[in-house]
């Protein structure tokens, strides 16, 4: 029952409640206490929640009401949580991307502030300083800034996933990063290949004629897949890509004169090395994986000498899509080439492309690249094309 005990007063409620024990037997507890309101209703429904909870077994009698709130856990550190993070992307993503993340961690650890905060006190603010950070810092590119504050958000919006978090805030990247957006004209083209090291130069013709991605197909491309034979569809050859980020990513890309020039020249220094120094890669490297794995730093060396402007080396594959779509070739085509993975581009553009309509698309890219790069090289050096004329 409820009451008052004195006028203006709260209700309290008063009953008894029995539960059965063990052996059989019942033993019964008066339950009285305040319903802390001064409305009868409210008194009430206070009451019968209170019984319904010793029903259900959530409460002894003796137990207070309303059950008191558990501790709020407390929040995992920024530092802790980026070693699950960090053994989650070792087995959950690709090798190349494993590295662009643990790469990208350990930039972040070595800003205290965010290495060892709460996860729940990393904010949209504390990310600006670190990026502010960051670009204090001599050389650091807005890409690279940009890359640490995007691995951030995936941390952030998996640990919500993972329930360590409730809430993730926006991470906002740094303004003004041209990078991967950058396109090449014919004049930057042939000023940054004239600079270049062997290696850099047949590598960005490569991304240039064909655009491949660098690092998940240009660099541990095989011999195997690099088809020279010509053939009507493919009268320069071909390179096959047989994987990649995603089912869309393979596909056969022709390639131009240049490409399949200088790839016969690289087959002919490969094949004249002794059998046990030949490598399966078209650009073999001295680590482990048996590949080269970067340009870094010939790319920022051939950017300084031609003195033109900076952009990443993934703008060469950009270069090459923007091209092909200024010559002319349809989307669809584009497409195929780029071997984009949008669930959106595929769905709408792949199903319907053939290959001839490939080869024939990609005919008209390579006379606009020839054309381009020898108006290129004749603006960029225009002494060595006088004494040619």
């Amino acid at each position: 029952m409820i009451y008052k005990r004195s006028k203006g007063g709260n209700y309290e409620y008063n009953f008894r409640f029995s539960i059965r024990k063990a052996d059989g037997t019942t033993e019964s507890y008066r339950v009285r206490q305040s319903a802390r309101t001064k409305n009868r209703q409210d008194a009430l429904d206070v009451e019968g929640e209170h019984r319904r909870a010793l029903r259900l077994g959530m409460i002894h009698p003796l137990d207070p009401w309303p059950k008191p709130e558990a501790p709020k856990p407390v929040a995992i550190v920024m530092r802790e949580f980026a070693k699950r993070f960090s053994r989650h992307v070792a087995v959950a993503t690709k090798k190349g991307t494993s590295r662009f993340y643990l790469g990208c961690i350990e930039r972040l650890l070595c800003f205290k502030r965010i290495a060892d905060a709460p996860l729940d006190a990393i904010t949209t603010e504390l990310a600006s300083e670190y990026a502010d950070h960051r670009m204090d810092v001599a050389e650091n590119e807005i890409a690279t800034v940009n890359g640490d504050l995007r691995t951030l958000r995936r941390l952030l919006n998996l640990a919500v996933e993972w329930k360590e978090l409730t809430y993730a805030p926006p991470i906002h990247e740094v303004p003004g990063s041209n990078g991967r957006d950058y396109v090449l004209n014919w004049v930057t083209e042939a000023k940054y290949l004239g600079a270049a090291s062997q290696n850099l130069r047949d590598a960005a013709v490569i991304l240039l004629d064909t655009g491949l991605r660098p690092q998940s197909e240009l660099f541990v491309l095989e011999w195997q897949n690099v088809e020279l034979t010509a053939r009507p569809e493919t009268p320069n050859g071909v390179i096959h890509i047989r994987g990649g980020k995603s089912e869309a990513a393979k596909r056969s890309v022709p390639l131009t004169i240049r490409a399949a020039d200088l790839l016969r020249r690289r087959k002919m220094e490969a094949d004249a090395l002794a059998e046990d120094e030949r490598s399966v890669y078209v650009f073999p490297g001295d680590g482990n994986t048996g590949h080269l794995v970067s340009l870094q730093h010939p790319h920022k060396d051939a950017i300084e000498n031609a003195k033109v402007d900076w952009f990443a080396v993934y703008s060469l594959r950009h270069t090459f899509g923007t091209r092909c779509a200024e010559s002319g070739m349809d989307k669809y085509t584009l497409a195929r080439l780029m071997g984009h993975s949008s669930p959106n581009i595929t769905a709408r553009y792949y199903v319907h492309v053939t290959e001839p309509h490939v080869t024939a698309g990609f005919e008209k890219f390579a006379a606009y690249q020839e054309r381009g790069v020898a108006a290129g090289i004749a603006k960029a050096f225009p002494e060595a094309s006088a004494a040619v004329q």
